[in-house]
């Protein structure tokens, strides 16, 4: 027995769970294995379950040695006591069952192909939306080619059929003729010896029309049956005969044995030659009757045919044609209107919401990364407002603490004041100054307190809101005059009646009107104009100051944010939250150096929804103490 120091091994003693699931699934294919030694196929009786971790067990069931598979040096051995014993040394007491760590290798190999195998099976169980698109085109195109061919065929069969009737009846009225030709120069011969030139190239002419008829029926360009060929041979045969009997009666006539020869060919034609005729040309008019009747039976069987197969395959690409356009409404249409929707309610501010795609395809696809986007901006602007809180928190925070310590201060020096001091006339006006310090600091709570409060909107109708509008203006004329800043007032247009707090809607117009005094300079003008469009009230609120950044005009009606010094940030917050329970708006617009304008918008008409956001408002906690 060879012994060779360990090798610092790298994974755990315990390994990994997937290690563990590995070792135990080889264990059971260990076990449950056919014995290839045993001719009948038998399997070996079960063992006790494989030992987790690598483990084996011996014969008494104690845990005795483990496996190491050392793959990168191409060995496998059994670690034991600090060492790794190679060689045909095996410290295991010798088991039938024992696994060979070359075969376990195997399995895991083979384990990982499968799993391979399965996994890109899966992957391609979802075909893409070209690639089923490709496959319908396909199917359109294979079917509509395969039906168009076979259209074709039938049609080409009723075409012969048609040309093959009509060649029928045109032998047919060959045939006629030739009889026709036949009798005429048959009722001529008893004029034979006065026939002249004409009379006698007439007669050849006549021959020739026969046998070029006779000719024609016999197609040498295509088959013709055995029947119908002896037919035409023997109505050939008459024919050749008349013409011979004939030229014969002429010779005769010429060597002046006209009245012999004429009683000869007359009796002839009638005995032998005209009933040889007759039967040859029944016969062969009797073989193109049947054949004109398969010809038109074979017509009406292919008309039938292509009527039957025009239909079917109408029937066909409807339905292909109306499976192609389902599927695609399936595959397409449906899951890009249902990301349409998606986007429109992202864009909304409705994030988080589930798409309901669930195909494995392009669609499918950028449906789950659009969720996945809109559960990321969800998150997101759920950390964005918890900062936004914190953030406004904090500066509230540090107003209160700022307003609050001040005073304690004051507070704090004067009791000390008092408590150095002997004499009492300076005790009483230093409890007067903390009184006042103290009841100034409670004044302020009481202001931060009320910002906090839900709006309660008492709304009634006013018909002379021109007229609250100016008093509004002449209310706060005297502190325009303390800031030498000149205060307008302009009405476009009579304004309606309508349902508002009033009170409330005061309290926004002076907030509007103070901040425009406050940030224009002396000798500037400050102007409201109030007008009314279709549907809303209008009030702008314009100054000629410095204007505002766009950083001051994204927070402008966010609490405690103010740029004033002493201020609670309160102001314009109350105000938004005022117009906003009317069911309007507040625009800004601002530029440095251009002044700003403030834009009230309310309509004129009473929105339910805000009556139902009061009603809400009013059955939460107003007292935030």
């Amino acid at each position: 027995m060879e012994l060779h120091p360990l090798r610092p091994d790298r994974r755990s003693a315990t390994g990994s769970g997937s290690q563990r699931r590995k070792i135990e699934a080889i264990g059971f294919l260990h076990i449950h294995r056919t014995d290839s030694r045993n001719p009948f196929g038998r399997t070996r009786p079960p063992l006790a379950p494989p030992p987790v971790r690598g483990t084996a067990l011996n014969t008494t069931g104690e845990t005795d040695h483990r496996w190491k598979d050392d793959r990168r040096a191409g060995r496998a051995g059994w670690k034991a006591d600090g060492a790794l014993i190679t060689g045909d040394a095996d410290p295991r007491p010798e088991s039938p069952y024992r696994m060979d760590p070359r075969r376990n290798f195997r399995l895991q190999r083979s384990g990982s192909l499968l799993a391979g195998v399965a996994r890109r099976s899966r992957g391609r169980s979802m075909m893409l939306i070209r690639t089923r698109i490709r496959l319908l085109v396909i199917i359109l195109l294979t079917v509509s080619i395969g039906g168009g061919i076979a259209a074709l065929s039938v049609i080409d069969d009723l075409q012969l059929a048609i040309r093959e009737s009509q060649r029928s009846r045109t032998d047919l009225v060959a045939i006629g003729e030739i009889r026709d030709l036949l009798l005429i120069t048959t009722g001529e011969i008893a004029d034979l010896p006065k026939w002249q030139a004409p009379q006698r190239d007439l007669f050849s002419e006549r021959i020739g029309r026969c046998q070029q008829i006779i000719t024609d029926l016999q197609r040498p360009d295509m088959e013709i049956s055995t029947q119908e060929r002896q037919a035409i041979e023997a109505l050939a045969r008459p024919v050749k005969n008349f013409s011979r009997a004939v030229t014969n009666s002429l010779r005769y006539v010429e060597e002046g044995l006209e009245d012999r020869a004429l009683e000869r060919t007359r009796n002839w034609l009638r005995d032998h030659l005209l009933p040889d005729i007759g039967e040859a040309v029944r016969s062969l008019q009797q073989i193109q009757q049947e054949r004109v009747g398969q010809m038109e039976s074979r017509a009406r069987s292919a008309s039938e045919l292509v009527t039957t197969s025009l239909r079917i395959l109408g029937i066909i690409m409807l339905a292909l044609c109306g499976g192609f356009f389902l599927l695609l409404k399936r595959w397409i249409i449906t899951p890009i209107e249902r990301l349409s929707h998606a986007a429109q309610l992202i864009s909304q501010g409705h994030y988080g919401e589930p798409i309901l795609v669930s195909s494995g395809d392009e669609l499918g696809s950028l449906a789950r990364e659009v969720e996945s986007m809109s559960n990321d901006i969800a998150q997101y602007q759920e950390r964005l407002v918890d900062r936004e809180r914190l953030a406004a928190v904090g500066e509230m925070t540090a107003s209160v603490a700022h307003n609050l310590r001040n005073p304690l201060g004051s507070i704090r020096a004067l009791a000390q004041g008092c408590l150095r001091s002997d004499d009492d006339d300076l005790v009483e006006p230093s409890l007067r100054t903390m009184m006042e310090t103290v009841d100034r600091a409670d004044r302020w709570l009481r202001d931060l307190l009320q910002g906090l409060k839900p709006i309660r909107l008492d709304r009634k109708p006013i018909s002379d809101l021109g007229d609250h509008l100016s008093r509004i203006c002449d209310a706060v004329q005297s502190f325009g005059q303390r800031r030498q800043v000149e205060i307008a007032i302009e009405i476009k247009s009579e304004l309606p009646s309508l349902e508002i707090d009033l009170r409330r809607l005061e309290q926004t117009i002076i907030v509007l009107l103070n901040n425009a005094i406050e940030a224009s300079s002396a000798g500037s003008i400050v102007s409201l104009v109030a007008s009314t469009s279709d549907r809303d009230l209008i009030i702008e609120v314009r100054d000629e100051g410095t204007g505002m950044t766009e950083e001051v005009q994204s927070r402008l009606f966010s609490p405690y944010f103010t740029t004033k010094k002493g201020g609670l940030g309160l102001g314009l917050s109350l105000t938004q939250r005022i117009i906003h329970g009317h069911g309007g708006r507040i625009d800004v617009v601002s530029s440095l150096g251009a002044g700003s304008t403030l834009t009230v918008v309310i309509p004129l008409e009473r929105d339910t929804s805000t009556d139902k956001d009061e009603k809400e408002a009013d059955g939460a906690d107003t007292d935030p103490r």
